[in-house]
């Protein structure tokens, strides 16, 4: 299964307090509960950073062990706030990559999918990725594998 993955407003709130990347052993807790589920990164920050990069991002100070589980980025298509946007860069990776499998995003911006989508896992931007997010996207995974 692959988990596309923001940065803003998931792995720490936005607007940033200062706290870069505070939510990020939420979506270790994930990995670790989901050995089967992959992430590729969503996040904007892919315009400006290797992949190698958003990994080192994610998985710095205790979240090493699984580095190997970041595997991609969505590809650099015109990025911007149009509606469905972020949805077309992941089903695109997902087309480039033929990959027919489930798929969640868990984003803050449902906006830039299509509206209701059962892709979508939508996060409040205030918080970023929460304990109880962890627990429903948890749920959700295992619906999806069954």
């Amino acid at each position: 299964m692959i988990l596309f993955l923001d940065f803003d407003g998931v792995l720490h709130p936005h607007p940033n307090d200062g706290a870069r990347f505070s939510n990020a052993p939420r979506v270790w807790e994930l990995l670790s509960r989901h050995p089967e589920v992959s992430i590729v990164f969503s996040t904007g920050w892919r315009f400006e950073h290797s992949v190698a990069a958003l990994r080192q991002f994610a998985t710095q100070q205790g979240g090493e062990h699984l580095a190997a589980k970041f595997i991609d980025s969505t590809p650099l298509l015109r990025h911007d706030a149009e509606a469905g946007s972020r949805e077309r860069d992941c089903r695109a990776w997902l087309a480039g990559n033929r990959h027919t499998g489930p798929w969640l995003a868990v984003d803050d911006m449902p906006s830039l999918f299509t509206p209701g989508s059962a892709n979508l896992y939508a996060v409040n931007a205030k918080r970023g990725l929460m304990h109880y997010d962890v627990e429903r996207i948890s749920v959700l995974i295992e619906r999806a594998l069954r």
